[in-house]
């Protein structure tokens, strides 16, 4: 079905600063190499997983996110290596890359790590003019094709770390390159802004079985305000684990996960929207598997 845009070519053509570029995760604390280079390698193991997020269902062409990734330690060196891609699609657009981690690890204390971390890549940002009916069907800026260009992409982050606590923050999209679609335009206001990301997290021993585990995850891109959001997160055995979490202005979260064979990692998590969006969607749905391979722990251990 073709869409009636009034302000979209407004927002995500000559607007697109105006707005958090990223996609966002519910279950962020699952995998923070997804925003931040720091944390690559830092686990004592090698780690792959496939994550589908379905956002705001029941809305026309609402967003979907794809990723898969992979990170994790090098013994020699004390660093990590790992990576991504992703598609992020949400209506006639549609964002793919890949980037690439690097991170070394400094030992500050016995139990205190810190992982500095640079991320390389690049995205295809297109736009499928094909399927808009434009307000003006004379506007150049899409004339029903597909547009797109590349542009190379990189970011930064620290991750400080021990056995139970965890604090990072990371600047995403860092270069802030502009997306050029138009050769013979080239005083464009779309580009990549920097984003940052900072959080923190602990894990509370309860008892012999359980595991407490609160986290906060705060977000911000000029000029959108600042945001925040809370999740906590109860563990048993290391094989199963259920949580909430609230996000700002925007959703409460219901979350579950397991481990089998401490190998197999599979989360869950439903968004309830708080907003006034609430009133056209049933939710959002994010489903994440993975797989570890333990049998790096004891090379990892050692450097972590």
């Amino acid at each position: 079905m073709k869409k009636i845009i009034v302000v979209f070519v407004t927002v995500l053509m000559s607007g697109f600063v105006f707005a958090q570029q990223l996609p966002q995760y519910s279950q962020f604390f699952l995998n923070k190499t997804l925003f931040n280079p720091g944390a690559t390698g830092t686990e004592s193991y090698w780690e792959a997983q496939a994550i589908n997020r379905m956002q705001w269902v029941g809305i026309t062409d609402a967003p979907r996110t794809y990723v898969f990734s992979a990170n994790g330690p090098i013994k020699q060196y004390k660093m990590g290596l790992g990576g991504k891609i992703y598609a992020d699609i949400t209506g006639p657009t549609r964002r793919t890359g890949f980037s690439f981690n690097y991170s070394y690890k400094l030992k500050l204390s016995e139990t205190l790590k810190l992982g500095m971390g640079l991320s390389f890549g690049g995205l295809q940002y297109t736009t499928d003019g094909s399927q808009i009916t434009l307000k003006n069907p004379d506007d150049v800026a899409l004339s029903g094709q597909v547009q797109s260009t590349f542009v190379p992409d990189a970011g930064v982050g620290f991750h400080l770390y021990s056995d139970d606590f965890y604090f990072g923050f990371s600047v995403p999209q860092i270069i802030g390159n502009k997306l050029q679609f138009f050769d013979h335009y080239r005083n464009t206001e779309s580009a990549l802004e920097r984003h940052l990301f900072i959080y923190t997290g602990y894990k509370f021993k309860v008892g012999e079985d359980f595991v407490v585990e609160p986290a906060l995850l705060g977000k911000y891109v000029d000029p959108v305000p600042f945001s925040i959001e809370g999740n906590l997160r109860v563990i048993y055995k290391d094989f199963l684990w259920a949580g909430a979490s609230y996000r700002m202005n925007d959703a409460v979260v219901a979350m579950a996960g397991f481990t089998i064979n401490e190998s197999i990692v599979v989360g869950y998590s439903y968004d309830m929207a708080t907003s006034d969006i609430k009133k056209a969607t049933s939710g959002s749905h994010e489903l994440m598997i993975g797989i570890r391979f333990r049998q790096h722990d004891n090379i990892a251990r050692n450097n972590k």
